[in-house]
């Protein structure tokens, strides 16, 4: 039996919090059109692995007769023995009350009388529904061997995907060594040898996720990037027809492997850049980075403190791989040093193995073409075999890929023993699908729904609390007005959100006070944030007493309208409505609702990475996004540009989408200012021009450097999360025996929390 494909969908919306604020009289920006806003694009995930169920039908069905029979059983039982306690006080002798006693000792225990009991009606039920009960079982057993093998055909069939197969070998070489065992052993004459058997456990749960992920890894999932357009299919009937495999190579391992070859010793240091080795490793929490020096013994494992000298060096190549004169300079003027000493620094920290050096700027988006033609001949042989293992591994037969993908790696180790930079390249792969045109006719009301559903979870997004907190320890710090450098300074914007989220915490969380006036001088003078606290707490409370209202009447959704969600969020304070947020949220249509699985922030940063593989079948998302982005970030007229730093993160790569993208250089010149009317904060460039970031790669925000967290965290969205459901659960009185149900909640025909048990 098999079910429909997989299929997800991510919509961008428009984050309401608020409709924006009102343009003010002056002349819009020429870049700021008056037509309707267009829709935004859409993200289809499709899992191409056909669902399958791998229980045998007739046993199955044995089994579901086994649990009707084992139900009656009990039934019969608990009704025998009812009747024999009133006959056993009724028995005429004690012979007739230990026979009895016998009786109802075996009924208990769910034995078989040694002799024939005296029949009665409740005594005939219980023995038909025991004999009915062992007949099942006898079934079931008999054929369990036969049942078992039809179940492993049915496993190797499916382990016999290609595209799961392909998947396998790349993601999982071990898992897909053994499916080939056992699918060889199953397919094969003779019976499955216990030690084959002993494998099923594992590929079960691995093919089980593997039916049921929509996450995009290789050919688990095939992606596409869809075009609203009235002549489009539904998105619900997006047919999937087959995908484009595009192999590619964890670029920042790669970059510091060919930043070795040739030798940085024999180029002019003035002609590398400098940054971290991505195979050092920060650990905050003991103060220290880790890092590997290569000796003629092999590789040694070093520690330096994060501050001190060595901060000096760290902070200089915090945002990336910068010229080397760059990070002389650098280290010169934090450290207060003559250039010369800077320098020694910065070439004894190259010679520990503290900093690496690189041939080229960090470029996530070089063709591989380009990346892997290094200017040592000792290289080439090499080289010029993976250029060549990339589109052969998209082009192998699932029967061939293994051997494709060992020559792969094989050459991989080998280019990097010649760098002498110890590093695992891994080989990735994503699988997309040609463009593709939704039409949203069918979606329209529901999706008329999703701005106020999205409405009411943004009064949650933790975002808006960052924007305020670091504004308030800006002006705490540096004073209303001041214009700062934001790379020096980011770093204390972020520790000092920390510690104030903690003191909040300590007020709104689980085991706090929940007293605001503990807050004071927390957040910003104007007391927003107070009074978005009182918000949620007031928006919580009244959805407690709706959700407790629908659970009594016994009811199984909490239907809000667009009207309840404008009243209960109508107090949100104006500074949350300034700007407006774009949120990418993840849909599922359900009959005639949508379900709105997730919300994250909506700028793009889902699928930029397939933004390029969308291009070369000949898609228009790359520019719909950069036209969607610019018009929704820049409606004031302050540019709008991208950190096209990889950050150590391979999934950080993309093709740069807006013009202007900064390097890591460029984060030096910026500068964090405060602006006194509105009380906010912005970033300006090296001219005083506005400016917003974006970060378009998928790495996480809470892994990114300082002054991205902060130039980004002014912009985005967060991340939408119904916590409501659990929280109405926590605070309502519950005897906690008994399973209790959480309604389902819904705003119009967005579906925003599923139905939750909570076990007694």
């Amino acid at each position: 039996m098999t079910a429909p494909t997989t299929e997800s969908a991510t919509h961008t919306t428009w984050a309401t919090a608020g409709p924006p604020a009102a343009p003010a009289p002056d002349p819009a920006p020429a870049s700021v059109s008056t037509a309707p806003e267009p829709e935004p694009l859409w993200f289809l995930r499709v899992n191409p692995l056909r669902r399958t169920r791998l229980a045998d039908p007739g046993q199955r069905g044995l089994l579901a007769e086994l649990a009707d029979a084992e139900n009656a059983l009990r039934t019969a039982a608990d009704a025998c023995s009812d009747e024999l306690y009133h006959r056993i006080g009724d028995a005429a002798d004690d012979a007739e009350r230990r026979e009895l006693i016998a009786l109802r000792r075996t009924v208990h225990n769910d034995r078989a009388p040694k002799k024939p009991p005296v029949p009665t009606p409740a005594v005939d039920r219980w023995l038909a529904a025991r004999e009915r009960r062992e007949r099942l079982r006898d079934e079931i057993t008999s054929g369990y061997a036969a049942a078992a093998d039809r179940e492993r055909e049915r496993l190797a069939a499916l382990l016999g995907d290609d595209d799961l197969l392909r998947s396998l070998a790349l993601v999982a070489p071990e898992v897909h060594q053994e499916a080939e065992r056992y699918r060889a052993a199953v397919l094969g004459p003779g019976n499955v040898s216990a030690r084959t058997r002993k494998s099923e456990r594992g590929l079960i749960q691995y093919v089980t996720r593997a039916m049921v992920r929509t996450s995009p890894l290789s050919r688990f999932t095939a992606v596409g990037i869809a075009e609203p357009d009235p002549e489009g299919v539904d998105p619900d009937d997006v047919p999937f027809t087959g995908a484009t495999a595009f192999p590619g190579l964890d670029r920042v391992m790669l970059g510091y492997v060919l930043g070795g070859l040739p030798a940085p010793d024999d180029a002019a240091l003035a002609d590398l850049w400098v940054g971290l080795p991505p195979t050092s490793a920060p650990d905050p929490e003991a103060g220290k980075l880790f890092f590997l020096k290569l000796t003629d013994a092999g590789m040694r494992r070093l520690a330096v403190p994060l501050d001190g000298p060595a901060g000096d060096l760290l902070d200089a190549v915090s945002m990336g791989p910068r010229p080397y004169p760059s990070v002389v300079r650098h280290v010169a003027e934090r450290a207060g040093c003559a250039e010369q000493d800077a320098e020694r620094r910065v070439r004894h920290a190259l010679g520990q193995g503290l900093l690496c050096s690189f041939h080229e700027a960090e470029d996530g988006a070089a063709d591989y073409d380009d990346l892997l033609s290094p200017g040592d001949p000792r290289a080439a042989g090499l080289t010029d075999s993976i250029k060549a293992g990339l589109p052969e591994l998209a082009a192998a037969p699932a029967a061939g890929r293994g051997a494709v993908l060992a020559s792969l790696r094989d050459d991989l180790g080998r280019l990097s023993h010649l760098a002498r930079r110890p590093a695992r390249i891994t080989v990735e792969e994503d699988y997309v699908m040609p463009p593709l045109k939704v039409a949203t006719d069918k979606w329209r009301q529901p999706l008329a729904d999703l701005g106020p559903a999205v409405e009411l979870l943004t009064v949650f997004d933790w975002l808006h609390d960052v924007r305020v907190l670091m504004t308030a320890a800006f002006v705490e710090r540096f004073g209303a007005g001041a214009d700062v450098p934001l790379a020096a300074n980011a770093a204390f914007v972020v520790g000092e959100v920390s510690r104030r989220a903690a003191a909040m915490d300590a007020v709104y969380g689980p085991k706090g006070t929940g007293d605001p006036s503990a807050l004071a001088g927390i957040g910003p003078a104007d007391g927003s944030l107070e009074r978005m606290y009182l918000l949620r707490r007031e928006l919580t409370e009244a959805v407690h007493t709706r959700l407790t209202k629908v659970a009594e009447a016994g009811e199984d959704t909490l239907v809000l309208t667009p009207g309840d969600v404008a009243g209960l969020t109508d107090a949100l304070p104006d500074r949350f409505r300034q700007d407006p947020l774009i949120y990418g949220v993840l849909l599922q249509q359900a009959g005639q609702q949508l379900i709105l699985n997730d919300g994250l922030p909506g700028h793009g940063m889902l699928y930029a990475r397939f933004l390029e593989a969308d291009r070369r079948q000949g898609g228009r998302a790359l520019p719909l996004l950069e036209e969607h982005l610019r018009r929704a970030y820049g409606f004031d007229g302050a540019r709008v540009t991208e950190d096209l730093g990889l950050h150590r993160l391979n999934v950080n790569a993309h093709t740069p989408i807006l013009p202007g993208g900064l390097t890591p250089e460029d984060w030096f010149t910026l500068r964090l200012v405060h602006d006194r009317a509105t009380d906010t904060l912005h970033v300006e460039d090296a001219d005083g021009a506005p400016l917003r970031v974006l970060p378009l790669g998928t790495g996480h925000p809470g892994l990114f450097p300082p002054p991205l967290s902060v130039a980004s965290g002014l912009v985005i969205s967060g991340r939408l999360f119904n916590s409501l459901p659990n929280s109405w659960h926590a605070a309502t009185p519950w005897d906690g025996r008994t399973t209790r149900t959480a309604p389902r909640m819904a705003v119009g025909d967005v579906l925003i929390g599923r139905r939750r048990w909570y076990g007694g």
